[in-house]
Order: structure tokens, then C-alpha cells, then sequence
């Protein structure tokens, strides 16, 4: 189903639809409480290639802009509203990144409804630091990454149409979520997650028709799990190369499902 375009205000901002501009400039169009939930995954302050965006900020700038992104969301999310956050740890998680978050999460007045942790099935870089004779200081890689679900309030203020069925939420809810990482050369993008993330949470945390938001859209994942999950989004994307490999992602999808309806 192809949902309409619907303006939801004051600066021209459109539902299903997704921007190539800076998130902290788009989301200041957004009205406040008007976002049923979040799904995003921010850079990791790894190093890696996103083009335009300088990937290796000293750790404590970091951090105060990625504040500046979660006041922004709290703002923006509905009383009942839900942030889904995929962070992995960084240098191998002796930099505890998923907790800074939950802590800057916090002192703005979110609450941390539960913590998820994605098993991505890698096999590549699978070796420890360490001698197998030795007990001394191993080092093991980190083949998982945490999926951070906040909320504002824990009660439910609005209803609508489900789409999870009772196997999934007994299969989903007990914490551990184990499905394989996305083709990176084949979608583009140095750290696309694969569908599977935000078609689970998009199930979970809302109902048909809810909007959904990724302050870090990418390649278009969060963008498409919605238009598939017949939910309303919006996106952000600074780099110019990534928003084309978005839109040219979200077009592809809409004309399959367009021809699927005559």
C-alpha cells in the first residue's frame, strides 16, 4: 500500500518523505509531540567514511552533540512515544558508549523502558588478543550491539491497528535478537543496519499509521521498513550520496508496490 503525503507544518516539511539536510536544522520543523517513535542508528565515532560528516569527534563533543539530537527528540516524540537508538560500543567496548547514552538519556528526561542486544552472526574479525596457553589478558571482538528503547511515559495513551503477530512479540520480547548484518556493498552505505531492525521495533512500539522518524536515515532502511509496516516517516540524511542511494530506494519500492495494486 502507498500511503498520501500529508504536510505537517509550519516549514513545509512532508510526511513520507525524506530530507538531505543536517537533523538538528530539520528536526526544529517538526512540532512538538507530533512523532509516535524514533528508530535510528547514529554514527559511532568510529572513524568511518559518511562522506560529509567528520566521523571522529573528540569523545566528550560527541556525546554533547548527540544530547543536543536526544533534547531535540524528547521534543519532538509524543507523550506516549518510543526511541529505538543502535549503538555498539566503541574500541571494542572499552569505550561504554551505551551507557553514556542512557545517561545523557536521562538527565533529559527519558527512561530507559528496555535494552535489547542484536546478535549479528559475524564470522569476519573473529580472533582474540591472547595466547590460548595463557590466561593473560584476552580480548575478545564484540559481535553484538545494543538497541536502547526509551520512552517518556510507559503508559500507552493512544490505540490503533497492530501488525505484530503473537509469536513475533513472544519470539522478539525476551531481549535477545540474533539476524545477520546488511550487505554493505550491495546497499552503499559504510553502516547500513539490515531491515530486520526497524521492521521489529516498527512492530513492537507502534500501531498502523503512526509516524516514524530517523534523525539518521542513511540508505533509506528505517524509510522503507515504514512504508512496508504501512507507517507514515520522515528522514534525515546530511550526505548528499546517501540521500540519493535513499530516495532512489523508497521510489523503487513505491513503483513495486504500485504495480502490485492494478
Amino acid at each position: 500500500m502507498v500511503m498520501n503525503v500529508f504536510v505537517i507544518f509550519k516549514s513545509m516539511k512532508e510526511l513520507n518523505r525524506i530530507y538531505n539536510e543536517d537533523c538538528l536544522v530539520g528536526m526544529r520543523d517538526i512540532p512538538d509531540k507530533s512523532i509516535h517513535c524514533i528508530i535510528t542508528s547514529p554514527p559511532y565515532n568510529v572513524g568511518l567514511d559518511y562522506d560529509e560528516y567528520m566521523d571522529n569527534k573528540p569523545y566528550e563533543d560527541y556525546l554533547h552533540w548527540m544530547k543536543e539530537i536526544f533534547s531535540e527528540s524528547y521534543r519532538v516524540l509524543t507523550d506516549d512515544g518510543r526511541m529505538c537508538v543502535n549503538i555498539g560500543d566503541a574500541k571494542n567496548g572499552s569505550i561504554p558508549t551505551h551507557s553514556d547514552f542512557i545517561q545523557i538519556a536521562k538527565e533529559i528526561g527519558f527512561h530507559i523502558l528496555t535494552i535489547i542486544i542484536w546478535n549479528k552472526n559475524t564470522t569476519s574479525n573473529r580472533c582474540a588478543w591472547g595466547s590460548f596457553m595463557s590466561p593473560s589478558s584476552p580480548s575478545f571482538p564484540r559481535c553484538f550491539e545494543y538497541i536502547l528503547v526509551f520512552c517518556k511515559s510507559r503508559k500507552l495513551m493512544h490505540n490503533g491497528n497492530i501488525t505484530i503477530e503473537k509469536k513475533e512479540f513472544i519470539d522478539w520480547s525476551n531481549g535477545m535478537w540474533s539476524f545477520n548484518c546488511e550487505n554493505l556493498k550491495k546497499i552503499g552505505h559504510p553502516a547500513a543496519y539490515p531491515i530486520e531492525l526497524p521492521k521489529r521495533c516498527i512492530r513492537l512500539f507502534t500501531y498502523e499509521d503512526d509516524i516514524i522518524l530517523d534523525p539518521f536515515i542513511g540508505s533509506g532502511t528505517t524509510a522503507i521498513a515504514a512504508i512496508m509496516e504501512n507507517r507514515r516517516f520522515i528522514g534525515f540524511e546530511m550526505s548528499e550520496d546517501y540521500y540519493k542511494i535513499a530516495e532512489e530506494r523508497i521510489i523503487n519500492l513505491q513503483s513495486e508496490l504500485s504495480e502490485k495494486l492494478f
